[in-house]
């Protein structure tokens, strides 16, 4: 997450721009790749003969801490099973979150904390490689980012359903930050404000999503949202 970086023992170790790039190929792969495969990745450009060229190169360039990064054979590569990467834990940060809320409707040990928000929105405070546009970073930068934003909605559901609208709707509105057209997180704020008894909240953030559709898209709010706001404005016009 972020630009590349390699520690060894809290220290930064200085790695050539081919090195980086086959060490995040095999990361972000998470598996054995062929030779001809990350060659094939890596310089598209080139002819096999010179790629498998790069390649060897690359590979004999990498630093060897203690222990070679790369596992390598005549005709596979695969990343050290001793490399601990940050993205694995910016994962498992977000499943854990995206599990957490389905389960909700299960008994939950009362022990079990809820997941975090702030931790959920850190996790991906920086982008995946931002410097980096090979097609094979830019699928998994996207990956990530809608996870980030599943995980969000996911957790404003469930503080929502617990009654803590002030996490539900801090979920919510960083959904929306980070993907401002997205009905799904427009939605996960106008369900808070319904639940809380905010009507006049639900509406205003309704209208502001309709105009910002419209202008950007050409578009209107789905049917359900809609019929959702109308809903809650015929239930307020109906009070006593």
């Amino acid at each position: 997450m972020g630009s590349f970086d390699l520690r060894y023992e809290g220290r930064s170790v200085l790695i050539a721009p081919a090195g980086q790039r086959l060490l995040s190929l095999l990361v972000l792969s998470r598996r054995t790749l062929t030779r001809e495969y990350v060659a094939e990745k890596l310089w598209p450009d080139a002819t096999s003969t010179q790629a498998a060229r790069c390649l060897r190169s690359a590979l004999w360039r990498l630093p060897r801490p203690n222990r070679p990064l790369v596992t390598a054979t005549a005709s596979t590569l695969q990343l050290s099973p001793d490399i601990e990467t940050d993205l694995a834990a910016t994962e498992d940060i977000l499943h854990r979150a995206i599990t957490w809320s389905q389960q909700w409707e299960r008994p939950v040990p009362s022990e079990t904390p809820t997941p975090d928000v702030a931790l959920t929105d850190q996790a991906l405070g920086s982008d995946l490689l931002p410097e980096a546009w090979d097609d094979w970073v830019i699928v998994e930068r996207e990956r990530l980012h809608q996870m980030r934003l599943h995980a969000l909605e996911s957790l404003a559901g469930v503080h929502r359903s617990a009654g803590r609208f002030g996490e539900a709707l801090d979920a919510a509105l960083r959904a929306v930050a980070g993907e401002p057209l997205r009905e799904s997180a427009h939605r996960q704020v106008i369900e808070t404000y319904l639940a809380e008894g905010n009507t006049a909240e639900a509406i205003r953030h309704f209208d502001e999503l309709r105009a910002l559709l419209c202008a950007e898209l050409g578009l209107e709010p789905s049917p359900g949202l809609c019929r959702l706001v109308e809903g809650a404005v015929n239930a307020m016009r109906t009070r006593p």
